[in-house]
């Protein structure tokens, strides 16, 4: 049954790895986006949609052009997650609900950001991380129409669960986001 709770000892497992590698990764992006800065060492905000993308294309500045592909790489990969957990969480839910979800979390994000002046609140964010949150949701879709069965697909979840891991650790202790 696609929606039934898990009963095997292997279940609980792959549930209970499932929701601890989310845990992590939800306090990697909190750490990475809302912490990672002290407050008030940035306020700026940009409401013009690809404003920012427009500005990082036609830069000619190489210090420029690294910093504009780990933002609009980053702000695409770092939501894939979400798109794929939210998915796996409601697997019947429509596709824009779910990227509606995604897309909730980014504008909260970008708010507090602005609010606090703990990063720079940007539309161009928002776009990305949905573009993020879409691959992620449409690459849970495929993998459950391969998979056809709720139970596989909490396996394979579980296993991409603990193999993206190391990622988070990677991301939260080597690159000094300390908790």
């Amino acid at each position: 049954m696609r929606g039934s709770r898990p009963t095997t000892k292997r279940a609980k497992a792959e549930t209970l790895a499932i929701f601890a590698v989310f845990a992590l990764y939800a306090a990697f992006l909190l750490k990475l986006l809302l912490f990672s800065r002290a407050p008030g060492s940035e306020r700026s905000i940009n409401l013009i949609p690809f404003a920012s993308i427009a500005q990082y294309a036609f830069s000619h500045s190489p210090g420029t052009a690294r910093v504009a592909f780990a933002n609009v790489v980053g702000n695409i990969l770092i939501f894939i997650p979400l798109g794929v957990y939210a998915s796996w969480l409601r697997p019947r839910a429509a596709a824009w609900l779910t990227i509606l979800k995604v897309a909730s979390v980014s504008v909260a994000v970008e708010i507090i950001q602005g609010v606090f002046a703990v990063g720079a609140s940007d539309i161009d964010d928002v776009i990305l991380n949905c573009v993020g949150g879409l691959i992620g949701i449409l690459a849970f879709r495929l993998l459950s129409a391969i998979l056809r069965r709720r139970s596989r697909e909490r396996t394979a979840m579980a296993v991409f669960s603990l193999l993206s891991m190391p990622v988070w650790v990677y991301f939260l202790f080597i690159i000094r986001l300390h908790m």
